[in-house]
């Protein structure tokens, strides 16, 4: 049996290999005191308790994968991408540039690799991109206990590089581990930026947030309908997704959008996808050309929901 020490060191070299920037390897067992977490978070905003469950078992890592010994999580940074200034306001940067997406051929080749990796190693594996957003599990929280980085007040994972980082999770039959150490200062406790640039007023406080009233909900599983008492000014411009919090982050703050690697595709299309075309543009359109870059978060049948957001777009530019 290969030393543990060293199997964790030859999957995170792999891992880099792949085109990740980062990986850090946990026992599940770490994963317990996710519970705890997501209680702590329950009882800020009760409503929230009917939310996390209908989007999976967050808490039943174990239970889910009985067989599983250890946590693989995997960091690729989005900021090596420039993203255009057209669709900033309107459109997630986490969700268009996402390697989730099935138009980043690159980015994906580079999960296989891994992947393929694991099983030449005869190693059992469950996670990667295919599994959608919920994947393994709570991947914020498993980055944070490997010492990838913190979760700062507006729920977000962060690196040193910012918060606009896709975490990908793996669980592996093999007992390994290695940890890295974050370096990073917490939020400040006069900070308030992230809270007070909350459009919809989602985020009641640090590391508080009510998901049914949060942008990025309502312009995707919420299929752009609005919660009772609130209205279109609500959401701002947003059309999927929302980058307020992280927008107004000061740890967000020294990274430049305009310049970067482009992203397959995204630049070509961005003119199409102004809200003034995506109300009259055909369910092929929305459904072949913008959908894929959603990363999971709204269904080729809900074309419905691009529209009536960028409707609303529309009405708040106004």
């Amino acid at each position: 049996m290969e030393n543990n020490k060293l199997l964790g060191q030859k999957i995170h070299d792999i891992a880099l290999d792949c085109g990740f920037d980062d990986c850090g390897i946990i026992p599940i067992d770490d994963m317990d005191g996710f519970n705890e977490y997501l209680q702590q978070r329950e009882k800020r905003v009760p409503s929230s308790a009917f939310f996390y469950p209908a989007v999976g078992d967050l808490a039943g890592i174990k239970k889910r994968f009985p067989w599983a010994k250890s946590v693989i999580i995997c960091t690729f940074w989005l900021g090596k991408y420039r993203y255009p200034s057209s669709l900033q306001g309107k459109y997630a940067k986490s969700f268009f540039l996402s390697p989730g997406n099935s138009l980043c051929k690159t980015m994906q080749a580079g999960c296989h690799r891994f992947e393929n990796k694991l099983t030449d190693d005869h190693i059992q594996w469950e996670g990667g991109a295919h599994l959608g957003f919920i994947s393994i599990g709570p991947l914020r929280y498993a980055a944070m206990m490997a010492g990838l980085g913190l979760i700062r007040k507006n729920n977000f994972f962060y690196t040193e590089k910012g918060s606009f980082v896709e975490l990908i999770g793996y669980v592996i039959n093999r007992e390994t581990t290695l940890r890295h150490e974050s370096h990073l200062n917490p939020c400040a406790e006069t900070c308030h930026c992230c809270q007070d640039n909350c459009p919809s007023g989602a985020l009641k406080g640090p590391f508080t947030m009510s998901p049914l009233e949060c942008v990025s909900y309502i312009t995707t599983f919420g299929k752009g309908s609005l919660p009772a008492g609130m209205n279109d000014t609500d959401c701002s411009t947003w059309i999927c997704g929302c980058d307020s919090c992280q927008d107004a982050c000061p740890y967000n703050k020294k990274h430049d959008w305009t310049v970067g690697i482009a992203y397959p595709g995204l630049e070509e299309t961005a003119p199409e996808l102004a809200p003034s075309n995506l109300v009259k543009a055909s369910a092929e359109f929305i459904r072949n050309r913008v959908i894929p870059y959603t990363d999971h978060h709204i269904a080729p049948d809900e074309t419905d929901t691009l529209r009536i957001c960028a409707a609303r777009s529309i009405r708040n530019q106004k």
